[in-house]
């Protein structure tokens, strides 16, 4: 198993992840209030010894759905803190490396790196190759098995 991949593919995913982890907080924000909201009804349905089974119904349903969503939300937080940690690793010339071509997948992202950091090509591809090798090894701790 080439864990390379891997990393590739979790790079990749980054901007998606991020967005997908702003979206479930602003998910979560809405269900906690109309979890409040429902509560509130149940005990005002209680006080006026009204039927409280549609409140207590919704209730339910709004409990699944804020554990559903925190169990997403803690998936996406791991996924980024695999990613943070995987950069964190680098220094900036290879987190720029890594950013150009497996996160922003940039057209031209050797020729930018090549006038930025003055190197030739086959040394940017060779540092590139480098770069996601100590980025597998820190989220990973292997490069194959």
């Amino acid at each position: 198993m080439d864990y390379r991949e891997h990393s590739k593919d979790l790079l990749e995913r980054k901007k998606s992840l991020t967005s997908a982890y702003a979206a479930i907080k602003n998910e979560l924000l809405m269900l906690e209030e109309e979890e409040s909201a429902c509560k509130r009804f149940v005990s005002r349905a209680k006080a006026d010894n009204s039927d409280t089974v549609d409140y207590n119904d919704r209730l339910i349903n709004i409990l699944v759905e804020l554990d559903d969503c925190r169990f997403r939300k803690s998936v996406v937080e791991r996924e980024l803190r695999k990613i943070q940690t995987g950069l964190d690793s680098l220094d900036d010339y290879q987190r720029e490396l890594i950013e150009y071509f497996y996160i922003e997948k940039q057209s031209g992202a050797a020729d930018a790196l090549m006038e930025k950091w003055f190197k030739e090509r086959s040394s940017i591809y060779r540092d590139k190759s480098v770069a996601l090798e100590q980025f597998t090894r820190s989220v990973y701790g292997v490069i194959t098995l």
